[in-house]
């Protein structure tokens, strides 16, 4: 356990570095007014891997134990560091530099951090717990919900920064947000397979629209120098988000059971409709 902790640690360091300044580099190349399609095309960018990946991994480490499975992910991530030499190098951004915290603590940029990181939750339980939720012999269902929940975030993601571009990113906030409720509230559904994918893919399109939609909003509410800024506090908030939801679930699943869990859950996220509005 002590060495899977390490392990853990060191990945995260490394994808916490590339994330926020891959982030921030990005979103300075795009032109304001594409910014909401640029940022998900960059989504559909890193939503490939996860609806590749993450059904793919989760059957091989069935057949092949996990020892493989973590070798070649591995493997196939050092492979992107070619890219790095044809990365375009950008000098910082002239204007007053903007804190993490003072970011957090301003509702321009702190309610959509708080709107994502709890739509971040359910990403963080459907990952986590839904192999351990559904009846024992259905893997079946549970690759093929991992497979359609990314998915349906790529594809809702796309389709989000182009309405964002022309309408504006606020008004996807809490669609975003209630379909992502209502995904999850499906899956408590456990013992009914459709209803797991159905749930599963519902809560993609919500979690894919939110995802778009408080980026976008974020990196509009701040000059180019907080882009460093806006990029960390995202990224912040899908990861703990994530870690938050899967140790919190699991505490109360223990004591109520998944079913009841995922309602609780989904009436949590509900919350989030006040920061949202």
């Amino acid at each position: 356990m002590a060495c899977i902790v390490a392990v853990c640690l060191v990945r995260g360091l490394g994808f916490a570095f590339t994330l926020v300044a891959g982030g921030a580099l990005t979103a300075s190349l795009i032109p304001p007014e594409r910014r909401g399609e640029g940022l998900a095309l960059i989504g559909i960018m890193a939503g490939v891997p996860s609806l590749v990946g993450l059904p793919l991994g989760a059957w091989l480490a069935l057949h092949t134990g996990y020892g493989p499975v973590c070798s070649v992910a591995a493997l196939v991530a050092l492979v992107s560091i070619a890219a790095v030499p044809g990365l375009p190098g950008r000098e910082a951004a002239p204007g007053p530099g903007l804190g993490i915290f003072a970011g957090a603590r301003s509702g321009t940029l702190g309610r959509p951090t708080a709107v994502f990181a709890v739509t971040a939750v359910g990403a963080g339980i459907v990952v986590t717990f839904l192999p351990l939720a559904v009846a024992p012999g259905s893997s079946g269902v549970v690759a093929a919900a991992l497979f359609v929940q990314p998915a349906a975030a790529t594809a809702s993601r796309w389709f989000a920064g182009r309405c964002a571009d022309r309408r504006g990113a606020a008004g996807l906030v809490v669609p975003g947000l209630v379909a992502s409720a209502a995904g999850i509230l499906v899956v408590a559904l456990t013992g009914v397979p459709v209803a797991v994918v159905v749930g599963a893919a519902v809560f993609g399109v919500g979690f894919g629209i939110t995802q778009s939609a408080t980026i976008t909003l974020m990196y509009s509410r701040v000059p180019a120098s907080g882009y460093g800024t806006v990029s960390a506090l995202w990224n912040v908030a899908y990861d703990a988000g994530m870690g938050i939801g899967a140790v919190g679930f699991g505490t109360v699943a223990g004591l109520t059971g998944y079913p009841w869990a995922f309602v609780l859950t989904a009436l949590l996220m509900l919350t989030a409709l006040v920061p949202a509005w």
